[in-house]
C-alpha cells in the first residue's frame, strides 16, 4: 500500500490481519463518512469524498456528508 492513497476497508483488513499494522489511518474516507466504522462493520456503501471542496473557504465538503440513516 502506498502512502497518500485512499485506503479501502479491504486494504485495512489485509494490513491488520496480515500482522503488518495494529491500526490503519483512513482520513479521506472518514471525512466523507463520519460513521465510517458503522459502515465498514455492516458492509454499507460509502460516500465519495469531494476533493474539489478540500481546503475551501467554508465547511462544505467536510461537515455536510450524509450519515448512514440519512443516506
Amino acid at each position: 500500500m502506498r502512502a497518500g492513497g485512499q485506503t479501502t476497508r479491504e486494504q485495512a483488513l489485509r494490513q491488520i490481519e496480515g500482522g503488518h499494522a495494529d491500526a490503519v489511518v483512513v482520513g479521506r474516507a472518514h471525512i466523507a463518512n463520519p460513521d465510517l466504522v458503522e459502515r465498514w462493520q455492516g458492509g454499507h456503501p460509502e460516500n465519495e469524498p469531494r476533493p474539489e471542496l478540500f481546503y475551501g473557504p467554508s465547511a462544505e465538503g467536510y461537515t455536510d456528508y450524509p450519515v448512514l440513516e440519512a443516506a
